[in-house]
C-alpha cells in the first residue's frame, strides 16, 4: 500500500519575487573595480524581495537572503542592479515566511502575490521597455 504525504499544519506559503545576486558588480569611483557579490551576500544568493517602497523606481528595495557570514537568514536593503534572474517562487521556508510578514508590519502594508501571474506582472511593471522580454 502507498502512503500518502500530509502537509503539516500551520504550514504556510506565499508567492513572492526572488532573484540571486550578481556574480560581480562594478565598484570603487568610476566603477574601476570588480568585486564578486556584495558585501553581506555571496554571488549567486537567492533573495527574497518586498514590493517597491519609497518610489524611487525600484533603485533600492528591501530583500531577505542568507547572509555570506554567517548563513543565516537576514532582511536588508541593496540596490536592485546587484539582483539578476528575476522570477517568480512559491516560498515555503517559515523562517523566511516569518520575516516577510515581520518586515511587512514594519514597512509596508502585508502584500501577498496570490499567483505566479500576479507577481510575474509586477515584474513587467518595474522593468524598463527595452529591458521586458516575452520570456517572462
Amino acid at each position: 500500500m502507498r502512503s500518502v504525504e500530509v502537509e503539516p499544519p500551520g504550514r504556510e506559503s506565499q508567492w513572492c519575487l526572488v532573484g540571486n545576486i550578481v556574480a560581480e558588480r562594478p565598484s570603487g569611483e568610476g566603477g574601476a573595480q570588480l568585486r564578486r557579490g556584495t558585501k553581506h551576500f555571496s554571488p549567486g544568493t537567492k533573495i527574497y524581495a518586498f514590493p517597491a517602497q519609497w518610489g524611487d523606481g525600484y533603485e533600492n528595495i528591501i530583500v531577505v537572503g542568507r547572509h555570506r557570514g554567517s548563513k543565516k537568514f537576514v532582511t536588508m536593503v541593496i540596490k536592485s542592479h546587484w539582483v539578476t534572474n528575476w522570477r517568480a517562487k512559491v516560498v515555503y521556508n517559515p523562517e523566511v515566511l516569518r520575516r516577510l510578514q515581520e518586515a511587512g508590519c514594519r514597512f509596508w502594508k502585508p502584500h501577498n502575490w496570490k499567483s505566479e501571474r500576479e507577481v510575474r506582472k509586477y515584474l513587467k511593471g518595474l522593468q524598463a521597455p527595452e529591458k521586458t522580454s516575452d520570456s517572462l
